[in-house]
């Protein structure tokens, strides 16, 4: 025999009560347990209970119906089927209940121990089926917690009722740190382990009012009610971040991720669904620029760093398009020689009512929003084109150097571009130098040596910049086709004043030599530091002691003059 079967009958005679259990007597391979239900205004909490596997419930209680019986358990989200029975056979009422939302519709008068049988195990498998597909919608497989959907319809509900009430609620945007490294280096399945952990430590954070769903990725999203103080929500930041960086063991190995957060609070943040999500994500993106795991809360002049942001996005491309960009020129001069040898391009914007800005101002913008990868192309287009026109009128060795940002590297394309850029200005590879920073090997230098090496037999030199000020320079310089270093400008300002940053300038210098380095001061400005490097054994020395950044016109005169008098430039 099957498992029992519990039925709540809701009607107001007795007899009626009576008659269907002994109508369901007469099944034989099913047990049925009959509840009797006979006020309407107690029988929506006893169907929401979700105590009964179906309910049987006459349509008709004097002058009204329950109809509304209906409503309101569809909108509870009733997880009991209902099957509606009248006197006869009405059309309009047969209608009427099944988009209320009954299950089946019966006639009491025709009702024999098979049609109950069968209208009873139809309305539980097709609710069981709906519930099923509900929830196959609704929930993430993963994880088995909210998916986007289900979430927007919550994110919905919790607005309309923060409204109505004048209340407040929070919502967390949270991105986790580090689940990109569990995939590459243990794989897929365990950045599914992971997934899966972080969604059961997100639960246990909670409360019963609270809520949490995976937004896909690894990305999930919190909804907090009823917090009182924003310190509070601070707290629960705090516990989420130290509840997410547990180390948890997969398949014999101890992996430990972190997670960044953001936090918008209805409704200071906004007062629709879109608007809190944006600035959710806003949030989280600025606690994502810090080092490990962090929350940040949404403020207003967050969202005009965002306008200004976009408004400088498209600046830039209209700024491309309209040949806005320009290269100025820093020369490099050899110690030994006093002979200029090295051009380093700058980049500038000659922005319209505003004249030349420099590249700090709005090359991290040109890195996210990714136009650096065309204004990289062009830059070294650009410098290709005015060195070939330099070294004629040089007429001795001249080299161009060059930035590379990180976007860059992660250009399929880049090697192809360098080449077809070099043959189309007759370049020799061996003129141009790439400058790169330690930001760009932060990601994968497995990637970044990908890139370097076909670029350096094809015979393009390396520099590394801001040496010294990074924690793996040593590390990079044994891995990567580099052949000079540049002395961080922080290290040169401190020159008059430390003793202990000569020393390190000192080793610096001896260390890239005895690696077969040559080495690079910037930032020189006083005859004291230059006379100082000089004496250290530097190679190659640039600042405004030499010269400021000058644009193609300006550097063809300077060069001119230099030719006339090399010997003031190391004096």
């Amino acid at each position: 025999m099957e498992n029992k079967i519990k039925i709540l009958f809701i009607d107001r005679e007795q007899g009626e009560y009576l008659l269907i259990a002994e109508v369901l007597s007469h099944i034989r391979q099913v047990e049925y347990e009959l509840v009797w239900c006979d006020q309407l205004d107690i029988a929506l909490n006893k169907i929401l209970s979700q105590e009964f596997d179906v309910a049987l419930l006459d349509y008709y209680w004097g002058d009204t119906s329950a109809r509304d019986l209906l409503n309101a358990a569809r909108v509870q989200a009733c997880q009991t089927p209902i099957v509606v029975m009248t006197d006869e056979m009405e059309t309009e009422v047969d209608r009427e209940a099944i988009r209320a939302g009954a299950a089946d519709y019966l006639i009491k008068g025709q009702i024999d121990h098979l049609l109950l049988e069968r209208t009873l195990r139809y309305a539980i498998e097709r609710k069981q089926t709906e519930q099923h597909l509900t929830r196959l919608a609704h929930y993430d497989p993963l994880t088995d917690v909210p998916n986007r959907i289900l979430f927007r319809d919550r994110l919905e509900h919790a607005i309309n009722l923060a409204e109505r009430d004048n209340a407040s609620f929070t919502l967390m945007f949270i991105d986790l740190n580090g689940f990109k490294q569990v995939n590459d280096n243990f794989g897929h399945d365990a950045g599914d382990a992971i997934i899966r952990i972080c969604a059961e430590r997100l639960n246990a954070c909670l409360r019963r009012s609270d809520s949490v769903a995976r937004m896909g990725g690894d990305e999930f999203t919190l909804l907090l009610q009823k917090i009182a103080v924003n310190t509070d929500v601070a707290h629960i930041a705090e516990k989420v971040i130290a509840a997410i960086e547990q180390p948890a063991e997969i398949n014999g190995h101890e992996v430990v991720v972190g997670c960044s957060i953001g936090i918008a609070i209805y409704p200071q943040a906004g007062r629709d669904a879109d608007t809190l999500l944006k600035h959710a994500d806003m949030a989280m993106y600025k606690a994502k620029q810090e080092d490990g795991s962090s929350y940040r809360f949404f403020t207003e002049m967050m969202n005009q760093d965002v306008r200004r942001q976009l408004r400088l996005e498209s600046d830039l491309r209209a700024a491309l398009r309209k040949q806005q960009f320009v290269l100025h020129y820093t020369p490099r001069v050899d110690v030994s020689t006093g002979k200029v040898i090295v051009l380093e391009a700058v980049l500038r914007w000659d922005k319209p009512g505003m004249g030349i800005l420099n590249a700090s101002d709005f090359i991290a913008t040109a890195e996210e929003t990714g136009i650096i990868n065309a204004l990289g192309y062009w830059a070294i287009r650009q410098a290709c084109n005015d060195l070939k026109l330099l070294q004629e009128f040089w007429g001795g060795p001249l080299m161009m150097a060059i930035n590379l940002s990180m976007r860059q590297f992660k250009d399929d394309n880049l090697v192809h571009e360098v080449a077809r850029i070099f043959a189309d200005n007759d370049i020799q590879p061996g003129d141009i130098e790439f400058e790169i920073s330690e930001t760009v090997f932060a990601d994968n230098i497995e990637l970044v040596s990908l890139c370097m090496r076909p670029l350096s037999f094809f015979g393009i030199n390396f520099l590394l910049d801001s040496f010294g000020a990074g924690n793996s320079s040593l590390l990079h310089l044994q891995r990567l086709p580099i052949s000079t270093v540049k002395i961080d400008l922080g290290f040169l300002q401190e020159l008059n004043r430390s003793h202990t940053d000569k020393r390190l300038v000192s080793a610096m210098i001896t260390l890239a030599h005895n690696l077969g380095k040559l080495v690079v001061a910037e930032g020189v400005e006083t005859k004291e530091q230059k006379e100082w490097l000089k004496e250290m054994g530097c190679d190659l020395m640039q600042g405004y002691y030499f010269s400021a950044p000058k644009s193609y016109a300006e550097i063809i005169n300077w060069l001119q003059m230099s030719a006339s008098h090399q010997h003031l430039l190391l004096n």
